[in-house]
């Protein structure tokens, strides 16, 4: 009697596996936007140590030259506090004469800016379900009352992603119309690193 049952048990699983094939019921994990990574320890833009088990994923980021050096954006992803990213990466850029000039942190978001010379770092760190997101973008400091560059919507998503054929996943004209005030509006507030112990934040 067993046997009967363990053979329709069987069968109705297979015809079960069958129907959700037919159905293209997708499998939850592969909404995963960040695929490719790579294990790296150093940062290709900034030249510094990244935090340790973070992969670095190349097709979501690009890389050009610039006058300073290399810029453009780097993303990189793993279980890491981000605490300890934001302290790793202000070690490193610290001795490599690095200034902090804006620290920023709300909830599980956090934003740094960082110069030397005439170039400029924006790290920001995002912890989501899938591990800690941390995003260096690299470019030269804009000369006062630059222009907004007239941006172009590619149909880009995600962490630099996209489907156009720009490496950047976005691209741009610095014509000399549609300039826009980049002033900071009332409520804005900074945090200027003073202290060379330690990273210091402030929370919005």
């Amino acid at each position: 009697m067993r046997r009967p049952l363990v053979i329709l048990a069987v069968t109705l699983l297979a015809a079960l596996m069958a129907g959700c094939s037919t159905m293209e019921i997708s499998n939850p994990f592969t909404n995963d936007p960040l695929t490719g990574g790579v294990d790296t320890g150093t940062s290709q833009l900034l030249g510094v140590p990244t935090p340790a088990g973070m992969q670095r994923f190349p097709t979501h980021g690009y890389q050009t030259a610039g006058a300073g050096g290399a810029q453009g954006l780097e993303i990189f992803r793993g279980d890491a506090d981000m605490g300890f990213v934001a302290q790793i990466m202000f070690t490193g850029l610290q001795g490599q004469g690095w200034h902090l000039r804006m620290a920023q942190r709300k909830g599980i978001r956090s934003i740094y800016v960082y110069e030397r010379g005439s170039t400029m770092a924006t790290l920001t760190i995002e912890r989501e379900t899938m591990g800690t997101v941390l995003a260096i973008w690299v470019a030269d400091r804009m000369p006062d009352g630059a222009t907004l560059p007239m941006q172009e919507n590619t149909g880009a998503s995600g962490y630099g992603g996209g489907n156009s054929g720009s490496s950047s996943g976005y691209s741009e004209s610095s014509g000399g119309g549609g300039g826009m005030n980049s002033s900071p509006k009332p409520g804005f507030t900074e945090s200027w690193g003073g202290n060379k112990g330690g990273l210091q934040e402030r929370n919005l």
